[in-house]
């Protein structure tokens, strides 16, 4: 008979990214420090949780409910975890480890997760990990968002030839030009569905004033869909919010497309991404 192979699923992320990640995390590897942890016990602490965290810890309470299979998830800037993750982790003794960022398009900030695995993770463990990527190119990740906006027209009664889409990407200085690419063809998978709509793709900074209002065309109903965050963060909430309101003065009626950690369709279906071999690589690091 053969043996049933034991897979385990990491969801990872930077989860709060305000925070500054110690030297220590970035310098020293987790058996450097050994010798400190048995004299200083490290405490996850649940009152030090920021919303991102609760809301990332809810996401994977729902997926594992959902599939039944083994989960853990991995925050990066949350340092007083890591310890006890790369415990459980080594400890699990799995054949394959899948990595599903929280990120669904190229993300090379990612390599600072890789660099911590790689660094922390014994080698044998290592070599068994898996990284889902890119999946904002999969047709369940267009067909989650589509559902999204369908609900919204239907709910609200919007014709489709008076409503405009406002894409928005998070901008930074250390996305790639693959980032930007992959950002387009999202919206151009998820505006497939939808032949009479107008929509743009704007890569927004902390300063939503770069904004140019002229943009929206002369469509009454804009929706406003967050593609590059699959969970509705402050970030996110703030950013929405300022387009909204901004959008609102210009008379337009403004809707906000719900992020797909609240998509119960595609909470359901990750592990039919995961397991599409197109969109998986044992390449540890991204670049």
């Amino acid at each position: 008979m053969f043996r049933i192979k034991k897979i385990v699923y990491i969801f990872a992320s930077f989860g709060d990214e305000n925070a500054k990640i110690s030297k220590e995390v970035k310098r020293f590897s987790f058996f450097e420090k050994i010798k400190e942890s048995f004299l200083k016990k490290a405490k996850i602490l649940d009152e030090n949780k920021t919303d991102v965290y609760e809301i990332l810890d809810k996401l994977i309470l729902s997926i594992s409910k959902y599939s039944e299979k083994k989960c853990y998830c991995f925050y990066l800037n949350q340092e007083e975890s890591h310890e006890l993750f790369i415990k459980e982790i080594q400890k699990e003794n799995a054949d394959r480890y899948y990595i599903f960022p929280m990120y669904p398009q190229y993300n090379v900030d990612l390599n600072q997760i890789a660099n911590f695995f790689s660094l922390n993770l014994y080698d044998d463990v290592v070599e068994k990990f898996f990284w889902v990527k890119s999946y904002g190119q999969h047709q369940i990740f267009a067909k989650a968002i589509q559902k999204t906006i369908k609900s919204i027209l239907k709910k609200n009664n919007l014709d489709e030839k008076d409503t405009f889409f406002l894409f928005l990407a998070k901008s930074s200085m250390s996305s790639s030009p693959l980032y930007y690419f992959e950002s387009e063809i999202s919206c151009q998978n998820i505006v497939k569905t939808f032949p009479y709509v107008e929509g743009i793709l704007h890569f927004f900074s902390e300063d939503f004033n770069d904004f140019k209002i002229s943009l929206v065309k002369k469509r009454k109903n804009v929706i406003i869909i967050p593609i590059t965050s699959i969970i509705d963060d402050s970030q996110i909430r703030k950013i929405t919010g300022d387009f909204k309101s901004l959008l609102e003065k210009q008379k337009k009626m403004v809707f906000i497309a719900k992020t797909l950690n609240q998509s119960s369709y595609f909470i359901r279906s990750i592990f039919d991404i995961i397991d599409e071999k197109n969109f998986v690589s044992n390449d540890m690091l991204l670049i």
